[in-house]
């Protein structure tokens, strides 16, 4: 399963990586912990700020990114480092 995951433009020529579902079971808090991570031993280069903007109404993470940097490679680094891509088991019965 996989993040759902759009990107917006923001002023000044940048570009953001709103996440509004994550997988089944995944942690959104271990989940942002693990990005900020990535950041600061520097494998995913792509990513200025990170921020939570979650309420009643729903979960939105924020992820602008860098001036000049392509956003859809910054997301596919995020599906292979992290658990917005998760995979579990399931055993389908059929009767």
């Amino acid at each position: 399963m996989r993040a759902r995951a759009t990107i917006e433009e923001m002023k000044g020529d940048r570009e953001c990586i709103i996440i509004t579902e994550i997988p089944y079971q995944v942690n959104k808090r271990r989940l942002l912990e693990r990005i900020a991570e990535l950041v600061q031993e520097k494998k995913i280069t792509g990513i200025s700020e990170i921020r939570d903007e979650s309420d009643r109404q729903g979960m939105r993470i924020v992820a602008e990114l860098r001036k000049g940097e392509i956003s859809n490679v910054v997301l596919n680094q995020l599906y292979k480092h992290t658990d917005l891509q998760a995979t579990f088991g399931v055993i389908m019965l059929r009767w």
